[in-house]
């Protein structure tokens, strides 16, 4: 059980690397920010054990779960739960999804006003299957992208070889599959990522799928979207 993981000042992961999607170890991960306030922000909220929990606890109060992607809704329920005092801020297909969950504001196209002491936002446009925010926090240079992008490293077994026929391996990119399923106008989520690389200056790139992109993420995150330039 890896626990919690520090990246920066007031940046924290939780990798959970056993977590499986047809019966592929691709691992999700949940993201932890400090806000200005003190307090902390929970976004995409995987499958967290209790000894996680405590950790997290252990570090302050959590003010505020987001839930950012309409496809990461397992655990989003159990989240808000652990945290009840906690404001739920999720993209308002999630409620198709998660009807139980309990959403006191909607992400929209602009950063609500009670995250914007924390972050800067914008939508992944050209996925409408995903419905993705993009969160940016200044202070670290991170960009959290849930599903942007795959950054799977030295795979093995049956996950290396559903990646080479994905072309996935060794490298940021958006999967085959990712193309098909996820986007439904590669243009114009090129331009969304475009649009993205140019408001924010961010140096690493947290996903959920792979590891942590450290260092050059903005020139890499623009590269991988190429396909959607032609």
């Amino acid at each position: 059980m890896a626990g919690l993981r520090r990246l920066d000042d007031g940046l924290w992961v939780v990798d959970h690397r056993d977590f499986s999607v047809g019966g592929l170890r691709l691992g999700t991960r949940s993201t932890l920010v400090r806000r200005p306030v003190g307090s902390l922000v929970l976004v995409s909220p995987g499958p967290l054990a209790e000894t996680d929990l405590a950790e997290i606890r252990g570090l302050g109060e959590v003010s505020d779960v987001v839930v950012p992607n309409q496809l990461h809704n397992l655990f989003c329920v159990a989240a808000a739960a652990a945290f009840p005092e906690a404001k739920v801020y999720a993209v308002p297909t999630i409620r198709a999804k998660q009807p139980r969950l309990r959403i006191d504001e909607e992400l929209g196209a602009t950063v609500p006003g009670g995250l914007a002491d924390t972050f800067e936002m914008l939508p992944l446009e050209g996925a409408r299957r995903v419905d993705e925010r993009l969160l940016f926090h200044a202070s670290t240079r991170t960009l959290v992208g849930v599903d942007v992008a795959f950054n799977i490293r030295n795979a093995t077994g049956l996950l290396r070889f559903a990646m080479w026929l994905n072309d996935g391996n060794d490298k940021l990119c958006m999967t085959r599959l990712g193309k098909s399923q996820y986007l439904d106008d590669h243009r114009a989520a090129a331009r969304s990522v475009d649009r993205a690389c140019d408001a924010f200056d961010f140096d690493r790139l947290v996903v959920s799928h792979g590891e942590v992109y450290e260092g050059g993420a903005r020139e890499a995150l623009r590269e991988a979207y190429a396909f959607g330039r032609g």
